[in-house]
């Protein structure tokens, strides 16, 4: 039982990380100003990069907090380690909430939770990015905002990874995936592009799914923190 709340949690997280839009959303921009200023081989090279920062800082951020959580869990009582994963489960219950009401602005169209400074900074650096290493520190750091969002995941994840590598050898498997799941929703734009797709086609799309993304991260976020009060508390 033990391993499969571990896995059910990861793929929960894993559902999570593919359905935050904020990367996607600025990596969509990215490509429509790329390929509109610059060659196809060009562009495919600078999107590319974008890819490349955001999956480099994705590994960084994790590979950190693994590292961390291993640390810390080692030198933890059971009772600490109790204390701890109370505050994670309240973490996931607010994520929940706030995913379902405050991911989004209010309104019809996709404005995110960030600042509108952040916001119109991403748009800028999207439209401008003229290098190899523009692109590549876009892709770097536009996902920072999401932390938010993410870095609970992080936590919880990498405890649930050390918890199955005791019984189980797949925690390398599962670090791998779970490494590659934040440029997944690029992949996957990067592929539209590809099929002569353009931005109004894909922001359409996004519009449409809003409901469904935020119904997606809520229940999400909640089921884990009902998986860690039934099963790790």
């Amino acid at each position: 039982m033990s391993v499969l709340v571990s896995v059910g949690i990861i793929l929960l997280a894993v559902l999570i990380m593919s359905f935050l839009t904020l990367s996607s959303g600025a990596y969509a921009l990215f490509c429509h100003y790329a390929y509109g200023r610059f060659s196809r081989k060009r562009a495919s090279e600078y999107t590319f990069l974008f890819i490349l920062g955001t999956e480099i800082t994705s590994s960084c951020i994790f590979l950190s907090t693994y590292t961390l959580v291993a640390v810390v869990i080692a030198d933890l009582s059971h009772l600490g380690i109790d204390i701890i994963t109370w505050f994670l489960t309240g973490i996931m219950f607010a994520l929940s909430i706030v995913s379902l009401f405050f991911y989004y602005h209010r309104g019809e169209g996709t404005r995110l939770f960030i600042p509108r400074k952040i916001a119109n900074s991403i748009n800028y650096h999207a439209k401008t990015a003229k290098t190899r290493s523009d692109a590549f520190a876009l892709g770097a750091l536009c996902s920072t905002p999401e932390l938010i969002f993410t870095l609970p995941l992080f936590v919880i994840t990498s405890g649930e990874i050390l918890q199955l590598s005791i019984s189980h050898p797949s925690n390398s498997f599962l670090t791998i995936i779970y490494i590659i799941v934040p440029i997944i929703p690029l992949l996957i734009t990067r592929w539209l592009y590809h099929k002569k797709h353009n931005l109004a086609v894909i922001q359409r799309s996004r519009v449409h799914n809003k409901n469904f993304t935020k119904f997606i991260l809520c229940t999400s976020y909640l089921l884990i923190a009902i998986l860690l009060i039934c099963f790790r508390i």
